[in-house]
């Protein structure tokens, strides 16, 4: 397979579909792959709703290979990547979704190569981005626990972020600004303590990521931190990663199906009360021909190829949307 099979074979992919083979090409073939991935990540920037979906295939599982190769020279595009609203049905979070907000923090830390202060200017500017500051803020904290940068250097960053956040209310900078206290308890930042609870008078902090009176409480001592807990993995193996999530997804969609006929079995008793002698439903009557004369025969129904405009008129193709 050739570089331009293997991206055939990524563009194709449907959910949780991994194009193994396709990704260890593109890694072999890496300096040859890296300007086409700059060239999709240039055009999503200038208009993020130009990708076709093949395309928004190649720069989802290329831009998370950056984090596996520890690719620094990516950095400036990364940081212009994510530095754009991030929140649910923006075009951001449709091409990254759950990878948005659980791997851009091991993404930003391993594509910074110690260029602390490239993310921490990222986190003060003035985009829409909300979890993917975060995920810096959390990048930043890692770095801490790894021994990249010191508390000195943290504690400076911690200063401006919170002056930044405080300055402006917003629902982005309470985001931000509970996600930071949270980082700082973990760390046992403690020298932040009085400012932080200072702020609670204030109504500043988002009570769905961080309350409050957690912040008062102050305690979260013998909490894993990110990289000891893997949140942010060092050494990142995106096929294992994704491999991981698409088995837990299959048990969870076991788990709600088997949800699902407990409760039929739990209404059946019920039904067989309204379909019986005397039931409400008693006189409906399921013969043979009610059955003919309700179906729809099958050569009457839409049919399409796999790369075909699907027949429910989304405008996606057939194998991108209701064969799936």
């Amino acid at each position: 397979m050739n570089l331009q099979q293997a991206l055939l074979a990524i563009g194709d992919a449907q959910d949780n579909e991994i194009p193994i083979t396709g990704l260890e090409v593109v890694k072999e073939n890496w300096l040859e792959f890296y300007p086409e991935l700059e060239r999709l990540i240039d055009q999503f920037i200038a208009d993020d709703t130009s990708l076709t979906d093949d395309q928004q295939a190649i720069l989802f599982f290329g831009t998370l290979l950056l984090a596996e190769l520890k690719y620094s020279p990516a950095l400036e595009k990364c940081l212009q990547l994510f530095a754009r609203s991030d929140t649910f049905l923006s075009p951001l979070e449709g091409v990254f979704g759950d990878a948005l907000t659980e791997l851009t923090p091991t993404l930003f830390y391993n594509v910074v190569d110690g260029n602390t202060q490239a993310l921490c200017n990222y986190i003060v500017d003035g985009h829409q981005a909300m979890y993917c500051k975060a995920s810096a803020i959390e990048a930043v904290f890692a770095q801490f626990e790894a021994g990249i940068i010191d508390e000195f250097v943290l504690s400076a960053h911690v200063t401006r972020w919170i002056t930044a956040f405080s300055a402006l209310p917003s629902s982005t900078n309470s985001f931000l600004l509970s996600a930071l206290a949270d980082s700082c308890i973990e760390y046992e930042l403690d020298d932040f303590k009085s400012q932080f609870i200072s702020l609670c008078d204030k109504d500043l902090f988002d009570e769905d990521r961080f309350k409050q009176d957690e912040v008062k409480a102050w305690n979260r001592a013998g909490t894993p931190k990110l990289i000891e807990s893997d949140m942010i993995q060092t050494q990142f193996n995106l096929v294992a990663t994704l491999s991981a999530w698409a088995e837990d997804d299959s048990e969870d969609e076991s788990e709600e199906v088997d949800s699902l006929v407990n409760e039929d079995l739990e209404d059946f008793e019920g039904f067989d009360s309204l379909m019986g002698e005397g039931g409400l439903l008693a006189n409906i009557l399921y013969d043979e021909n009610t059955i003919i004369e309700n179906s729809v025969p099958v050569s009457s129904l839409p049919t399409a190829g796999r790369n075909d405009p699907c027949p429910c008129g989304s405008g996606k193709k057939y194998k991108k949307c209701c064969l799936r």
